[in-house]
């Protein structure tokens, strides 16, 4: 088994990497109602108006069972459905913006009486209708010809253009044919561990590799282990020699490449895809579980799971406390009138909602100068999940102290790593329990009992 095995995925915790890139229950059905809702109303319309067939198809990440959480509040998951038109639209004369506009018509009819729904602006090859800061629906129309096997995408250029999202699924599904049940829900859990980490680089620059293409590449080069993180660690060795040796990648099944990068783009993502590769190498050769989980959360930040959850997993083999300094982690907790409430060296606290937490290091002398301090807010529970909130990450030098409001019921982490010029001199965390919104009177108010008169 893998030192950082159960970090990736365990069939009896709940507290995992897969689980907490993966969607919650009510987030899936709630996506589900809503765009079977929107299918239910808008295929008869377009029925009626082309007086044609009307059909759709699920494509995408939602349909190959590879949807991820979206990295941070306010951004959304997507769903991809094409609807088809079962005719050949260019022998019937029918062109392709007027099928798009038609499209988009019929949407706008849609969302004029759900105030949660929004249109957003045409692109050149579909709709999106947004449910704001939860999800949106891709939409792209295309027409089907059954009898000459041929599927065409309307784009706003007014061209219908070869497209067939089903072809790619259809070419995975045999590409992953031999594998065993285990095996393929291995491949998809990298698939979306490779998504979630291409994400999290991209969130400052936006550039990242298509998911198109991450699933392209997973059902190419995986390679089956025991454990997710082993499968991780070689498969991603493999995609990350391809993509720094290759700024294109073949479309599978139709003319055309799945990357899409500029020059500029590329020179990026070659960057990040050779530091990916170097820590999967330096960690498949590592055996200090501590060091393993630093990287892994370097990898993944965030999302990746608190180490004090985990701690006998994390430290069953390391060298790590020997070469350095457990941080002192101070806390300054105000309530929500901002007045003190205690100001203490401690590794767990109790707070409610809407209160003020600061951290800081008391130990500041025992490291350099020149050293950092990321702060990693770890949170869980399920209001953190339904709002995709799951933490983030703030750099500051020894003698900054780093304020966390106090948002989500629940238990969450405040994890400290310290790093002097990339070598680890110090780790550490501090359990914050969220209850409750009003904190309790300390001498409430004695009952007054009638005494007549």
């Amino acid at each position: 088994m893998g030192l950082s095995a159960k970090l990736f995925f365990d069939v009896t915790d709940t507290e995992t990497l897969s689980r907490r890139i993966s969607l919650t229950q009510e987030q899936i059905e709630d996506a589900r109602d809503k765009k079977d809702k929107l299918l239910d109303l808008i295929k008869p319309e377009l029925f009626s108006s082309l007086e044609t067939p009307v059909k759709h198809w699920l494509q995408g990440s939602y349909k190959n069972h590879t949807l991820i959480r979206p990295i941070k509040k306010g951004n959304e998951f997507d769903i991809d459905v094409g609807i088809y038109i079962l005719c050949n639209a260019e022998e019937e004369g029918l062109s392709a913006l007027e099928v798009k506009n038609l499209n988009r018509q019929v949407l706008e009819w849609f969302v004029s009486n759900r105030p949660e729904a929004k249109l957003e602006d045409t692109k050149t090859s579909c709709e999106r209708l947004s449910y704001p800061s939860s999800f949106h629906i891709d939409i792209p129309i295309y027409y089907f010809d059954s009898e000459a096997g041929v599927c065409k995408l309307a784009t706003q250029d007014d061209e219908w253009i070869d497209s067939d999202p089903k072809a790619l699924q259809d070419w995975f599904n045999n590409k992953t044919s031999t594998l065993s049940s285990n095996s393929l829900s291995q491949l998809r859990r990298v698939i979306k561990y490779l998504k979630t980490w291409t994400a999290i680089k991209g969130k400052d620059d936006g550039i990242t590799i298509p998911s198109i293409a991450i699933t392209v590449l997973v059902a190419s080069y995986y390679i089956e282990a025991d454990d997710d993180d082993n499968s991780f660690i070689e498969t991603s060795i493999n995609i990350m020699d391809y993509v720094s040796e290759n700024m294109t990648l073949d479309n599978p099944v139709q003319s055309g490449e799945l990357f899409g990068f500029k020059d500029s783009d590329y020179i990026n993502i070659k960057k990040k895809a050779l530091a990916l590769k170097n820590s999967c190498e330096f960690i498949k050769e590592t055996t200090d579980s501590f060091q393993q989980y630093v990287l892994w959360s370097a990898t993944f930040e965030h999302m990746f799971p608190p180490f004090i959850e985990r701690e006998d997993e994390v430290s069953k083999s390391t060298n790590l406390p020997a070469i350095t300094t457990p941080p002192k982690i101070r806390v300054r907790h105000n309530d929500k009138r901002k007045k003190l409430l205690s100001n203490s060296i401690t590794s767990e606290i109790r707070v409610f909602r809407d209160e003020e937490l600061y951290f800081s290091i008391d130990n500041k002398g025992d490291y350099n100068q020149t050293a950092e301090v990321h702060w990693i807010v770890r949170n869980q529970d399920a209001e953190a999940m339904r709002v995709n909130d799951l933490g983030h990450t703030t750099v500051l030098s020894l003698v900054d102290e780093c304020y966390e409001g106090c948002s989500y019921s629940g238990t969450h982490y405040m994890e400290c790593l310290i790093l002097d010029q990339h070598n680890i001199k110090g780790i550490g965390a501090v359990k914050v329990r969220i209850t409750g919104f009003f904190r309790p009177l300390r001498n409430p108010p004695k009952k007054k009992i009638y005494k007549g008169r």
